[in-house]
């Protein structure tokens, strides 16, 4: 097939107007929930032809059409409308120290580590609970900060990796991460640090396999797990 011919199917703007992407020339990006289509209506009389475009916005939930976009926009949030949210008193024992703390319902443990009481070491990765970056220790178990609620942490302790060190002396298992060139970017090694820390509080002298399997949530994007498998196995 030659450069000049066509291809079969449609164009990627064919298909994102079908889908409702595309309104009036712009693609809608933000309002991914709303659905557009159009009808093209073509009336031939002697002598003349008339071609009619008309649109109609569809509510992809109940199925109900307006004629503009605006229109579908109130009726979407009419219907179904945010909840409020409320914000609440609580205190949170970070590192062991208590912090009475205003949090919104929302509020995730990593966002209030990081915006609220200034411990970055935590890292914000994907957000979803899939990569590790975010691990902290609650009541010694790893978990994820970015899935856990500010608000239903109280009476546990929770601890960082701004734990691990006494100022700028490291602990015995930073160390050995630093004198094996166990990381590259870093990024994700606060997390690694605080799993491979309840891994060595139950398993003071770790296998190969036992490092990999609590490490198994981890993803490391310079690909150095190897390195730092290194590191965790035998304890310190």
């Amino acid at each position: 097939m030659s450069l000049d011919e066509k291809k079969p199917g449609i164009s990627r703007r064919e298909f994102l107007k079908d889908a409702g992407l595309v309104v009036g020339g712009a693609t809608v990006g933000s309002m991914t929930f709303l659905s557009a289509c159009s009808k093209t209506t073509t009336v031939t009389g002697p002598g003349t032809t008339t071609t009619q475009t008309v649109s109609k916005f569809i509510d992809p939930i109940d199925g109900s059409e307006w004629a503009t976009l605006d229109a579908l926009k109130a009726h979407f949030n009419a219907v179904r409308p945010m909840a409020e949210i409320s914000s609440i008193f609580t205190t949170i024992n970070v590192n062991g120290i208590d912090y009475s703390l205003q949090v919104d319902d929302m509020d995730t443990l990593i966002w209030t580590l990081r915006e609220k009481l200034g411990l970055f070491g935590t890292k914000l990765g994907c957000d979803a609970g899939q990569c590790g970056a975010c691990t902290v220790l609650v009541d010694g178990v790893p978990m994820f900060a970015c899935v856990l609620l500010s608000s239903e942490l109280a009476g546990k302790k929770i601890l960082t990796v701004e734990s691990l060190s006494n100022g700028a002396v490291l602990n015995k298992l930073q160390q050995k991460f630093f004198d094996k060139e166990a990381f590259q970017c870093g990024f994700c090694t606060p997390g690694i640090l605080m799993a491979s820390t309840a891994l060595l509080a139950g398993n003071a002298k770790p296998t190969p396999d036992d490092v990999r399997e609590a490490l198994g949530g981890h993803v490391c994007c310079c690909s150095n797990f190897s390195t730092v498998v290194a590191a965790v196995t035998g304890g310190v």
